[in-house]
């Protein structure tokens, strides 16, 4: 068994039993915990500031993406309001001028098809007469020789037509053109819908 530990009531603490702390021993403790909280402050500074950044960086992200969408529906409107506007202003063209699109495309087949023996013109049946007088006035101004044909087609819309001659043919079919024109738009912009006609 151990022996028992006396209580040591009458020691004197003040001298020689125990050490009292001097300054110098004060000044390293006190540095030491200085340097200690600066160090700590240092980390939880740098810890903030890093949550700061990241969350910087996380808005930035957002705000860039934002700006690319709000780019891309621009984009878009103003990709539909300038198809409707040159479906418009098309649609304006051919009241005025039903042949017009025929008529440049007769011009560039008699140029290449100036030797056929013959060549003919199909448009739609209220637009026969018209078309004559155009497929004549042509020949004259380009020297076809052959013989020209206009038939009228009650399939065919009005401004529409086709051009046939031996060893080819063209086709004017503004509904097709104008899906074609939807498809190039909403490939370049992504974001597009094309207009209701």
């Amino acid at each position: 068994m151990s022996s028992a530990t006396k209580f040591t009531f009458g020691t004197d603490f003040r001298e020689g039993g125990r050490r009292a702390a001097g300054e110098a021993d004060i000044a390293a403790a006190r540095a030491e915990g200085f340097a200690a909280g600066v160090e700590q402050g240092r980390r939880e500074a740098e810890g903030q500031l890093n949550g700061l950044v990241a969350q910087l960086a996380r808005a930035a992200e957002r705000l860039v993406a934002q700006e690319a969408t709000h780019a891309a529906e621009v984009e878009a409107r103003a990709a539909y309001v300038a198809v409707v506007a040159a479906r418009a202003l098309a649609g304006a063209a051919l009241g005025e001028r039903p042949l017009a699109a025929l008529e440049n495309a007769l011009r560039e087949c008699l140029a290449h098809a100036r030797q056929a023996p013959h060549l003919v013109m199909r448009v739609n049946e209220g637009a026969v007469e018209t078309a004559e007088a155009l497929v004549r006035r042509l020949a004259q101004e380009t020297g076809f020789a052959g013989r020209l044909v206009v038939l009228g087609e009650p399939d065919i819309a009005p401004g529409d037509g086709r051009i046939e001659w031996a060893e080819g043919g063209f086709v004017i079919e503004r509904e097709r053109l104008g899906q074609l024109v939807d498809q190039a738009v909403a490939t370049a912009f992504p974001g597009f819908r094309p207009p209701a006609e």
